[in-house]
């Protein structure tokens, strides 16, 4: 995937939050904005999917909380398989057998879903969580790099403590700091959401871009880069 590809992307994702209603989480809206343009019926967001720390930040729908709980409590799945492996992982509902036969004969008493994907979300060296989306058609992702990329960026805007940007919001210098709520504000006017979102959206693009959210920051403040509802554009 080129720098185009992965921009337009971001500029997409970033339209989907823009187009949901601000009083519902951003956790939820990021699901919204990835079913939109990956497809689907249902979402969930969980992190560290195998650990005692496990946390499901959102679901969708009942379809969506439903198959996030069987496979919390049978310990076994695509979620699980998919933060182990750090690879995309497919269950076939419609299947007789398979490699999680008490999830998948479990998964099918439940009316609607056919095929679960779960997508490991890395934004950094290691899997923090999954991003899994049911759909009742076998459609299939339409492009598993796309998705990889997109969920990725997805957990990039979540983590609240990257050693490369984060922390530069809570303990860089006055300047960095500065500069970073200055570009929030501005990515708030653009984009007509919260400052929680604007934030989020440029950790994604700092992500993408393998930059800092403190350059990113600079980008926006020196007019190189501008969100808008319409497409993330940046000029040299």
């Amino acid at each position: 995937m080129n720098d185009l590809e992965r921009t337009t992307l971001l500029a997409r994702l970033a339209r989907q939050i823009a187009g949901t209603g601000a009083d519902q989480a951003l956790e939820w809206r990021l699901c919204r904005a990835y079913l939109a343009i990956m497809g689907g019926d249902g979402a969930a967001i969980t992190l560290s999917y195998t650990d005692p720390s496990r946390v499901t930040l959102c679901t969708t729908d009942d379809v969506a909380s439903r198959l996030e709980d069987l496979q919390d409590v049978l310990g076994e799945g695509p979620g699980p398989t998919a933060y182990q492996t750090e690879a995309i992982t497919t269950a076939d509902l419609r299947q007789r057998r398979g490699p999680w036969p008490l999830f998948t004969e479990a998964a099918r008493d439940i009316p609607g879903p056919a095929i679960l994907y779960a997508v490991p979300m890395r934004p950094g060296p290691s899997v923090i969580g999954v991003l899994t989306v049911h759909q009742d058609a076998a459609a299939g992702l339409p492009d598993y790099e796309q998705a990889q990329f997109l969920a990725d960026a997805i957990g990039a805007a979540l983590l609240k403590e990257s050693p490369s940007s984060e922390s530069q919001l809570q303990s860089g210098p006055w300047s960095t700091r500065a500069g970073i709520h200055q570009a929030t504000g501005m990515v708030v006017v653009q984009l007509r959401v919260g400052p929680d979102d604007a934030i989020a959206l440029m950790r994604a693009h700092a992500f993408s871009h393998n930059i800092t959210l403190a350059e990113v920051a600079h980008r926006i403040t020196s007019r190189r880069l501008r969100f808008s509802d319409g497409a993330e554009s940046e000029t040299s």
